[in-house]
């Protein structure tokens, strides 16, 4: 396995940003609110893979920290701001609000906004506010827990419902002893729950079994983090999400990222 390295940026690109047209009032977000975590089918018994970009769409540089499919539109935290965008061409169809925090996760209780509010999955509103003490820095629902990083190698395991604390998983690292977990997309491999985790400050996730903790497989993001132009030390990948019935294929966005990347996930050797 490679070492962690730090992510650089090798080529400015010089697409013209997408204007997005902001909502007044929340709209309906999608008629499907399914919570289940969506399978990634890529190669079960491979460990290594590498991203290829098949289209990017324009945002307009928020600071993207959180990303969640709810029905046929992405919902996107965005710090002070959760909204809801075509996928395919950045258009904000509804937008509300919220206080600044990461992470975003679809629950069949409702939209969980940074582990502490939980939102209509349709308008966006908030319902109700939980007690949580540890910063999220990534969100996902794995079809039982709330599972949340807070920028270690520990991932939080949660209640579905009222963000309690169930219990803490300490990720068998190893080779990615000193990673920083960010944002979070759950998945089911082999019928076994497992997260995909971006390493921060690397252009790297990998992916964690939830009943062991162990590192099961990594990804090389090289192909979006070189396409993106530095807006600061703090630029990431801030949001992942699955696309539905196509094998091995996200969605990823970053903290300022000048697009958002429709990817596929390959083996490498």
């Amino acid at each position: 396995m490679k070492p962690l390295r730090v992510t650089r940026v090798l080529c400015p690109l010089t697409a013209g940003l997408l204007a997005l047209t902001a909502c007044s009032a929340p709209q309906p977000v999608a008629q499907s609110t399914s919570a289940s975590p969506v399978p990634i089918a890529t190669n079960s018994t491979a460990r290594h893979f590498r991203a290829q970009v098949l289209a990017r769409v324009p945002t307009d540089r928020a600071d993207a920290r959180g990303l969640e499919l709810v029905g046929d539109l992405l919902v996107e935290n965005t710090g002070p701001v959760i909204r809801a965008v075509a996928p395919a061409t950045g258009e904000v169809q509804a937008q509300q609000s919220v206080r600044p925090g990461s992470g975003t996760a679809l629950t069949p209780a409702g939209l969980w906004h940074a582990g502490v509010a939980l939102l209509d999955p349709r308008s966006l509103a908030e319902r109700r506010r939980a007690t949580v003490t540890a910063e999220a820095w990534g969100l996902c629902y794995d079809g039982t827990h709330l599972v949340q990083s807070d920028g270690s190698t520990t991932l939080l395991l949660r209640d579905r419902d009222t963000a309690e604390l169930i219990r803490e998983l300490r990720v068998d690292a190893r080779e990615w002893a000193a990673a920083r977990l960010g944002e979070l997309h759950c998945a089911t491999v082999d019928g076994r729950p497992q997260v995909w985790a971006a390493v921060t400050g690397t252009d790297w996730m990998i992916r964690v079994d939830l009943v062991s903790g162990t590192v099961t497989a990594d990804a090389d993001l090289t192909a979006v983090t070189v396409a993106e132009v530095p807006t600061g030390r703090n630029q990431v990948i801030g949001g992942i999400a699955a696309v539905p019935d196509e094998a091995g294929e996200l969605w990823l966005t970053g903290r300022h990222y000048h697009h958002r990347y429709r990817v596929r996930l390959h083996p490498r050797s």
